[in-house]
C-alpha cells in the first residue's frame, strides 16, 4: 500500500507514502487535504501499515495542524532598532 484516499468531516485526505529529500531513506506518509494548500509528513511509515492504521492517526495530526493554527502567535521580543539588548555581566564572589 503506497497510496490511498479517505473521507472524513467532509474533507479528502490523499495520504501517499514516499520519502523526502531531506530523509532520503525514510518513507514518510505525505497527506494532502482537500482545502488546504500544503502538504504535510505527517509521520514516517511503518513496516505492517495499514489503511485502517493510518487513517485514525491522519486524522489525529491533522486535528492538531488546525488546532496550532488556531492558538495566537507567541510575542516576538523587540530589541530596538538594529541591535540586540545589552547583556548582563554576572560579578564573580
Amino acid at each position: 500500500m503506497k497510496k490511498f484516499e479517505f473521507q472524513d468531516n467532509g474533507r479528502t485526505f490523499t495520504c501517499e507514502a514516499a520519502t523526502s529529500r531531506a530523509t532520503p531513506d525514510q518513507m514518510w506518509w505525505w497527506v494532502n487535504v482537500s482545502g488546504d494548500s500544503l502538504r504535510y509528513a505527517a509521520f514516517h511509515m511503518k513496516k505492517g501499515d495499514t489503511i485502517t492504521s493510518v487513517r485514525p492517526r491522519i486524522v489525529e495530526y491533522y486535528a492538531k495542524v488546525l488546532a496550532d493554527r488556531e492558538r495566537p502567535p507567541l510575542p516576538r521580543p523587540t530589541f530596538g532598532p538594529g541591535r540586540p539588548p545589552a547583556q548582563k555581566q554576572v560579578q564573580p564572589d
